[in-house]
């Protein structure tokens, strides 16, 4: 999982990548605590990472190809933050972090609050396994006729 906080002109501030193959969601929230926290030290105190988020202008997210649960997760937690702090989301797809940083630059002028990240898995999704339910045959009769 790569995390980043970016200027205006698509420098990145902070970088952090974090491996997990499993509990994403616990990785992903303390990922991004912790990228604030390194940030709002820089200029001296940890007040400084509420006027921090209150100067996010916008969040970009993996939008695919990945695999179902790391996806949603991310675009979940990318829309619910979006929505939380009333600014515009766009979803890019998985690619290297140069052309990443330029595509969600040019959506990002496109975009508007209130707009979500949707996804795009590489195939269906597929959560548990069908369970094979037995042919069952009703038959109504009357006086062993069949209708």
């Amino acid at each position: 999982m790569f995390l980043a906080l970016f200027d205006s002109r698509g420098h990145i501030l902070i970088r952090k990548n974090i491996q997990s193959k499993n509990k994403q969601s616990e990785k992903l929230l303390s990922g991004i605590d912790k990228i604030l926290a390194l940030e709002s030290k820089r200029f001296g105190n940890m007040k400084n990472k509420c006027r921090l988020i209150g100067k996010i202008d916008g969040l970009a997210v993996v939008k695919g190809p990945g695999s179902f649960t790391a996806l949603r997760i991310g675009i979940a937690t990318a829309n619910a933050i979006a929505f939380a702090l009333g600014i515009p989301v766009v979803g890019i797809l998985n690619g290297e972090q140069e052309e990443m940083i330029q595509c969600a630059k040019k959506k990002f002028k496109k975009c508007k609050k209130g707009e979500y990240a949707i996804p795009e898995y590489g195939m269906e999704p597929n959560i548990g396994k069908q369970k094979k339910r037995p042919k069952r045959l009703f038959v109504v009769s009357k006086r062993n006729k069949l209708f």
